[in-house]
Order: structure tokens, then sequence, then C-alpha cells
């Protein structure tokens, strides 16, 4: 079998913030509807959030695209130094299940040459998400944060190793 997708991540400018806002809200809908997450759902973030992502020097917000198409996004923050948490993490459902997601976290690396840390936090419920990030290499750091009795968010880290 042959791949010819491409997978590119663009940072994301001002004029993408509408659009990568109603694709994150339809990416995290079904969690929302699942969990009931009001308060920390990204679903339920106003697009002023958005922009704060794309404009703050700390912050930045890619676009993941899929021959040249806007499919997901990837917010990345600064935390420490040398530490980078990204988050959250989309993929259009009518995207997923074609390693897109496990392409843009090799590509954020490699946008991001001088970082040795990158962090995420997932729903420890959500088995495919912990999976997949397992396989890219993210360790559970221990920490998790109780949302609710059927919802936890479990953080993980992973450690650079460049040649």
């Amino acid at each position: 079998m042959y791949d010819f997708m491409t997978i590119t991540l663009e940072k994301a400018t001002k004029e993408d913030a509408e659009t990568l806002h109603a694709l994150q809200i339809k990416c995290f809908l079904p969690l929302l509807d699942k969990y009931k997450d009001h308060g920390t759902n990204p679903a339920c973030e106003p697009i002023d959030k958005t922009l704060i992502r794309i404009t703050d020097p700390l912050k930045g917000f890619y676009k993941i695209l899929k021959d040249s198409i806007l499919v997901g996004g990837i917010v990345v923050k600064h935390t420490n130094p040398g530490t980078l948490f990204l988050g959250p993490i989309f993929i259009d459902s009518e995207f997923q299940n074609q390693k897109i997601a496990q392409k843009a976290l090799k590509l954020i690396e490699d946008v991001f040459p001088t970082i040795d840390f990158f962090e995420l936090a997932t729903i420890a419920e959500e088995k495919r998400n912990v999976y997949l990030y397992e396989k890219m290499g993210y360790i559970a750091t221990g920490e998790n944060k109780k949302i609710s009795d059927s919802m936890i968010i479990s953080f993980f880290r992973k450690k650079v190793i460049r040649s």
C-alpha cells in the first residue's frame, strides 16, 4: 500500500480564526454530548480564545492540512523553557483513522527543534486518544484531574531525542 497523502502544518492567522473555531466546535461537540463538560470542553470556548491562541507570542495555532485541505488544528503553548504544551489537538471526524494526527505530532516536533519536552492532556476514558499518544512516545505523568464522575483528564509528556 502506498501513502500519497501529504500532511502539512501551517501557522494560523487572524483570518483563519472563524474557520478554525467552527472546526474546533465540530470536532469537540461529540465529546461535549458524551461527558457534558461545559466548563472544560473546547466546543464551548468563545472565538476570542481562538484569536488569543493565534496572536499571543507564547502560544500558537497551527492548521493541519491534508493535501492542502484544512482537516484539523493543533494549539501550542510555551510553558517552561524547553517545554511546549500541545492542545487542544483535533482532526475532523471525516478525516480520522488516516494517521493524520500521528503525522501532525511528528511535524510539530520539527517546527520546534529546540524544544526538549512536549506535554499534552487527554480524556483518560478516550482509550483511542490515550493509545495514540502512547504510540507516539508520550508517557503518562501520573497527574490526573477529575472533571466529573465519568471524566478524568490525564497528562502526558514526551522527551524528544534528537540525533
